[in-house]
This record gives C-alpha cells, sequence and structure tokens, in this order.
C-alpha cells in the first residue's frame, strides 16, 4: 500500500471506526482482573495466622539477608571496600552463595580478580541465615556438606589438607605472562583468601587491565591439562591450561586459569605439547570465580596437584619473575610481585603495576617501515 500525505490545511481522512477492537480486549481484562482479585483473597482468607518470620526465598527472607546480615558481617569484619557482585541460591533457597567483590581503596572501580565467598545456611529454628567466611576454621566442612559441594570452586577447599608442598623452596626463572613492553596491574598475591587453607594461594598472583589480553607462557612446559569450553562470564564453569616443567625437582606445574572460550591454540590441544617461554597460550577473561577479566597463575608442585577434573589446583610454592625487580631473590635472580597494601603487613616491596620482559620487544612499524637516514656532510 502506497503512502498517503496531507498538508496540514486539509482534514485527514476519517478512519474507520477502532471502538470495537479496544473496548472488548479492555472489558476481557477487566473481568480477569476481578476474577484474580477475588480468588487472591478467598486464598488469604484461607490460610492460617501468618508466620513470626519469613520463610527462605520470600522478598523478607533475601532483605534480611542483604540488608541487615550482610551488612553486619561486613561491618565486623572491617571490610569497608566489599560489595556484592553475585549470589547463587540452591533450589529451595536454603543455602545462598554470596560472592563479594572488593574496590579500590578509594572505593571505585572494583578490583578484577577472584572473590570473597561468603556461604550463607537458613536456620529455620531461630529465622535467620547463617553467614560462613572462608577464614572461618570449618569453613571446608560446611561448604562440603552444603548443597553447594559439587561446584567448580570446591575444588579450593581442603578440609583435610596435607602441606606437602617444600618449604622454604624457591622455584625461579619465570617471566610474567604476558607480551614484553605491555603493562598489567597485580590485584592479589599473597593476601590471596580464595582457598581453604589459605596457604593453598599465599603464592598465587592476579593480573589485569580491564581487557581480554593475550597470556603468553611464563616459563617452558608441557601441555598437561587444558580447557576452554566454557563460555566467556560463565561463573560456574572455568577455562585454563597447566604446563609441567620437568626441568624442576620435583616436576613443577604452571597453573593458569580463567581463560577465554577458546583462545588457547590449537597447536596447544594435545597433552604433551612443548610450550617455549613466551608462546600465546590464551586470552584472559572471567570464567570461573571471578569479579572481571585476569589471569590467575600460579606454581604448585607434583605432590599437592589435585585430578584436575575440571582445573588443575594443589598449593601453590613460592617462584620469582626475573623481570621483576622488587622483593629480590638471589638464588633465582628474579623478584615477586606483590601489592603496597600487602607489602605493608606482609613486608618487603609493594606496587601495582609491571612491565613484562617476556619474548621480544615488539617495535612499532613506522620504525621498521621508515628508516631515517641522516644526510652526508662529505
Amino acid at each position: 500500500m502506497k503512502n498517503q500525505t496531507y498538508t496540514s490545511r486539509e482534514e485527514p481522512p476519517r478512519r474507520k471506526s477502532q471502538s470495537m477492537k479496544i473496548w472488548l480486549p479492555a472489558l476481557l481484562l477487566l473481568i480477569l482482573a476481578i476474577f484474580l482479585i477475588f480468588s487472591e483473597n478467598k486464598t488469604t482468607s484461607s490460610k492460617s495466622a501468618a508466620m513470626p518470620t519469613a520463610e527462605p526465598g520470600t522478598q523478607d527472607a533475601f532483605e534480611l539477608l542483604l540488608y541487615s546480615q550482610l551488612p553486619e558481617l561486613i561491618q565486623e569484619a572491617g571490610q569497608t571496600n566489599w560489595s556484592l557482585d553475585e549470589v547463587q541460591f540452591n533450589d529451595d533457597n536454603t543455602q545462598a552463595l554470596l560472592w563479594m567483590a572488593e574496590s579500590e581503596e578509594s572505593g571505585s572501580d572494583v578490583l578484577a580478580r577472584e572473590p570473597q565467598i561468603v556461604l550463607a545456611l537458613w536456620d529455620f529454628d531461630d529465622g535467620n541465615w547463617h553467614l560462613h567466611l572462608v577464614e572461618d576454621e570449618d569453613f571446608s566442612v560446611v561448604f562440603l556438606n552444603s548443597d553447594f559441594k559439587d561446584l567448580e570452586m570446591a575444588s579450593r577447599f581442603f578440609p583435610n589438607a596435607d602441606p606437602k608442598a617444600s618449604p622454604g623452596v624457591v622455584y625461579g626463572g619465570y617471566k610474567l605472562p604476558w607480551k614484553a613492553g605491555l603493562e598489567k596491574r597485580i590485584t592479589w598475591s599473597v593476601a590471596h583468601s580464595s582457598c581453604k587453607p589459605k596457604y593453598y594461594c599465599t603464592y598465587a598472583f592476579d593480573f589485569a587491565d580491564g581487557t581480554m589480553f593475550e597470556i603468553v607462557a611464563a616459563k617452558s612446559g608441557y601441555v598437561y591439562h587444558w580447557r576452554d569450553t566454557c563460555w566467556n562470564g560463565d561463573s560456574n564453569c572455568t577455562n585454563s591450561i597447566t604446563l609441567e616443567d620437568r626441568s624442576t625437582t620435583p616436576w613443577t606445574y604452571q597453573i593458569y586459569l580463567h581463560l577465554a572460550n577458546n583462545s588457547i591454540p590449537s597447536a596447544l590441544k594435545q597433552e604433551g605439547t612443548f610450550v617455549p617461554q613466551g608462546t600465546k597460550i590464551g586470552n584472559a577473561d572471567d570464567t570461573g570465580i571471578s569479579t572481571g577479566h585476569h589471569l590467575h597463575f600460579m606454581v604448585i608442585e607434583e605432590s599437592t596437584l589435585d585430578s584436575c577434573k575440571n582445573y588443575c589446583f594443589g598449593r601453590s610454592v613460592d617462584i620469582t619473575f626475573r623481570d621483576v625487580t622488587i622483593n629480590w631473590h638471589a638464588g633465582t635472580q628474579g623478584g615477586r610481585p606483590r601489592l603496597e597494601s600487602e607489602a605493608s603487613w606482609y613486608g618487603g616491596q609493594g606496587q601495582r603495576y609491571y612491565v613484562s620482559g617476556n619474548g621480544k620487544l615488539e617495535l612499532p612499524y613506522e620504525i621498521i617501515l621508515f628508516p631515517v637516514f641522516k644526510e652526508s656532510t662529505k
């Protein structure tokens, strides 16, 4: 049908009456509304007296958790920079898993790293949620008896941990796991509290720059385990790659967590493939337990390596990076990244930003393509 136009001086043609089309549906909606109102009143009147405390899963219980008990817990823990990043409930809403993100000291930007975990369990007897932090002595036991025990993150909690990793041993030869010349920031190191016992993550590092940056091998090794089939941002699925280092005694394993979907090069998707230092092994994302795009990097010994059901994990060991100058270890000729806030209580030095020396420094194209020649004065 062609468009019809008219000028402001002309009266538009009369349209056919639409009254029947309008009032019939309106009447039907009115009848339906009246029916629902009377049905609701009938249902309400047949109920017994209201319970003094709302059942879990209702808005009242949810508000009690988020607006009363959780703020009280945060205040008691002295964590003024915590904010709620994600909530997961079990099927009947009697248990909740809270992901607490931490912001900068200024309170502006959320740190991209693993969240602090709070497990909330509803108690029918006292009508309250009981909140459990990872730092609680019995957290691993409580978590593994909850409805969340089958989640991937359960591999971080060890109720009967046996600290088999060699105490006092420092491994070296690593370089920061991104391309040479580029700068990233550290968002967590010795303060890592996403594991139980906490010392399993003491020597783990979280690196971020707000992007899905390219990750390269911190040290040469052989592909031991990999997965990059999780969708980007999937909270319950973690992409990773683990490299086996046979040059150390005992053998050690480099674990790279939170990779992006399908970002591991196809040539590396084969167990036993040799990976030279500086080789691309994937891209950072926030798959799994994460508050933003970042890389979780740690090295573990063979004695604490788990079954790698979803991703590999174990007790982190002390390592140094040859392109880090602070917290220097003369024996391995390398340093250790650390936040200023962590150095204030752990010791040593701290800084936020680090420049990688891993691989060849890529020069700008204009330098390569357009060299500058000086005119001869002879």
